[in-house]
């Protein structure tokens, strides 16, 4: 019984992060699409920050998925 919760629970750790990766992923996109359009200046540099922040999300969270998957981790792709 226990090792079903420890799977069950790791199942729902991973869909949680799977879902957090598609929004960083999104918002990368996004602060990408959103600096490339801006011209003001101080606002461009606050987009490259948030853009840089969102990457830093991204790396920690896969690194977490590879962490609770093991090996076959060159399956994690983007959404």
């Amino acid at each position: 019984m226990k090792d079903f919760q420890v799977n069950s629970s790791k199942e729902n750790d991973l869909k949680i992060l799977e879902q957090a990766l598609s929004l960083e992923i999104e918002a990368i996109k996004r602060y990408h699409e959103q600096h490339d359009i801006v011209k003001d200046p101080e606002i461009h540099t606050l987009l490259e920050g948030l853009h840089r922040n969102e990457v830093d999300h991204e790396k920690i969270i896969r690194e977490h998925i590879l962490r609770l998957i093991g090996s076959g981790s060159d399956k994690i792709g983007d959404k």
